[in-house]
Protein backbone atom coordinates (compact mmCIF):
# COMPACT_ATOMS: atom_id res chain seq x y z
CA UNK A 1 0.00 0.00 0.00
CA UNK A 2 1.34 3.43 -0.97
CA UNK A 3 1.79 5.93 1.86
CA UNK A 4 0.94 9.62 1.64
CA UNK A 5 1.84 12.33 4.14
CA UNK A 6 -0.65 15.21 3.98
CA UNK A 7 0.71 18.44 5.47
CA UNK A 8 -2.16 20.94 5.72
CA UNK A 9 -3.03 23.38 8.50
CA UNK A 10 -6.70 23.84 7.55
CA UNK A 11 -8.40 20.99 9.37
CA UNK A 12 -11.36 20.69 6.99
CA UNK A 13 -9.12 20.51 3.91
CA UNK A 14 -6.78 18.09 5.68
CA UNK A 15 -9.62 15.73 6.57
CA UNK A 16 -11.32 15.80 3.15
CA UNK A 17 -8.03 15.14 1.34
CA UNK A 18 -7.10 12.34 3.76
CA UNK A 19 -10.55 10.71 3.52
CA UNK A 20 -10.55 10.79 -0.29
CA UNK A 21 -7.07 9.27 -0.45
CA UNK A 22 -7.95 6.58 2.09
CA UNK A 23 -11.06 5.73 0.08
CA UNK A 24 -8.75 5.14 -2.89
CA UNK A 25 -6.67 2.67 -0.88
CA UNK A 26 -3.75 4.85 0.21
CA UNK A 27 -2.33 4.76 3.72
CA UNK A 28 -2.51 8.38 4.86
CA UNK A 29 -1.00 10.26 7.76
CA UNK A 30 -1.69 13.93 8.42
CA UNK A 31 -0.08 16.82 10.22
CA UNK A 32 -0.75 20.53 10.44
CA UNK A 33 2.61 22.30 10.75
CA UNK A 34 5.94 22.29 9.00
CA UNK A 35 7.73 21.34 12.21
CA UNK A 36 5.43 18.36 12.70
CA UNK A 37 6.02 17.34 9.08
CA UNK A 38 9.78 17.25 9.64
CA UNK A 39 9.29 15.11 12.76
CA UNK A 40 7.09 12.67 10.84
CA UNK A 41 9.53 12.55 7.94
CA UNK A 42 12.39 11.73 10.33
CA UNK A 43 10.36 8.75 11.61
CA UNK A 44 9.21 7.28 8.29
CA UNK A 45 9.54 7.92 4.59
CA UNK A 46 6.24 8.24 2.70
CA UNK A 47 5.85 7.47 -0.99
CA UNK A 48 4.46 10.97 -1.65
CA UNK A 49 4.19 14.20 0.36
CA UNK A 50 1.19 16.45 -0.34
CA UNK A 51 2.02 19.77 1.30
CA UNK A 52 0.54 23.22 1.64
CA UNK A 53 3.01 26.07 1.14
CA UNK A 54 1.56 28.34 3.83
CA UNK A 55 2.03 26.49 7.12
CA UNK A 56 2.47 27.63 10.71
CA UNK A 57 5.87 27.31 12.41
CA UNK A 58 7.81 26.34 9.24
CA UNK A 59 6.58 26.98 5.71
CA UNK A 60 6.14 24.22 3.18
CA UNK A 61 9.05 25.67 1.22
CA UNK A 62 11.27 25.39 4.29
CA UNK A 63 10.22 21.77 4.80
CA UNK A 64 10.94 21.10 1.13
CA UNK A 65 14.39 22.71 1.47
CA UNK A 66 15.22 20.45 4.44
CA UNK A 67 13.90 17.39 2.58
CA UNK A 68 16.07 18.06 -0.46
CA UNK A 69 19.17 18.28 1.74
CA UNK A 70 18.38 15.08 3.69
CA UNK A 71 19.56 11.73 2.31
CA UNK A 72 16.60 9.38 2.10
CA UNK A 73 14.12 12.25 1.81
CA UNK A 74 15.80 14.05 -1.08
CA UNK A 75 14.03 11.89 -3.68
CA UNK A 76 10.56 11.74 -2.09
CA UNK A 77 8.05 13.19 -4.57
CA UNK A 78 6.31 16.35 -3.35
CA UNK A 79 3.03 17.85 -4.50
CA UNK A 80 2.72 21.45 -3.33
CA UNK A 81 -0.68 23.04 -2.92
CA UNK A 82 -1.63 26.65 -2.33
CA UNK A 83 -3.94 29.41 -3.45
CA UNK A 84 -0.93 31.28 -4.81
CA UNK A 85 1.32 29.80 -7.46
CA UNK A 86 4.87 29.64 -6.05
CA UNK A 87 7.36 32.13 -7.37
CA UNK A 88 10.51 30.70 -8.83
CA UNK A 89 12.52 28.94 -6.18
CA UNK A 90 16.07 27.70 -6.00
CA UNK A 91 16.65 24.75 -8.36
CA UNK A 92 17.39 22.55 -5.34
CA UNK A 93 13.81 23.08 -4.15
CA UNK A 94 12.30 20.87 -6.78
CA UNK A 95 8.76 19.67 -6.35
CA UNK A 96 7.04 17.38 -8.81
CA UNK A 97 3.54 18.83 -9.11
CA UNK A 98 1.53 21.85 -7.98
CA UNK A 99 -2.19 21.97 -7.17
CA UNK A 100 -3.77 25.42 -7.10
CA UNK A 101 -6.41 25.68 -4.38
CA UNK A 102 -9.25 25.17 -4.65
CA UNK A 103 -8.67 22.03 -6.69
CA UNK A 104 -11.07 19.32 -7.76
CA UNK A 105 -10.79 15.91 -6.12
CA UNK A 106 -10.13 14.40 -9.57
CA UNK A 107 -7.06 16.65 -9.89
CA UNK A 108 -5.83 15.48 -6.49
CA UNK A 109 -6.28 11.81 -7.32
CA UNK A 110 -4.62 12.23 -10.71
CA UNK A 111 -1.59 13.99 -9.19
CA UNK A 112 -1.14 11.45 -6.38
CA UNK A 113 -1.69 8.54 -8.75
CA UNK A 114 0.94 9.83 -11.16
CA UNK A 115 3.57 10.19 -8.44
CA UNK A 116 2.81 7.04 -6.49
CA UNK A 117 3.19 4.76 -9.50
CA UNK A 118 6.73 3.55 -10.35
CA UNK A 119 6.64 5.09 -13.83
CA UNK A 120 5.43 8.42 -12.44
CA UNK A 121 8.43 8.79 -10.17
CA UNK A 122 11.14 8.73 -12.79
Amino acid sequence: MKTILVVEDEFDVQQVVADVLRDEGYEVSVCGTGAEALRRLSESRPDVVLMDIMLPVLSGMHVLEVMRKTPGLDQVPVILMSEAIPRSAAPSLSWQLFLKKPFRLEQLLDAVGRLSSPEGRS
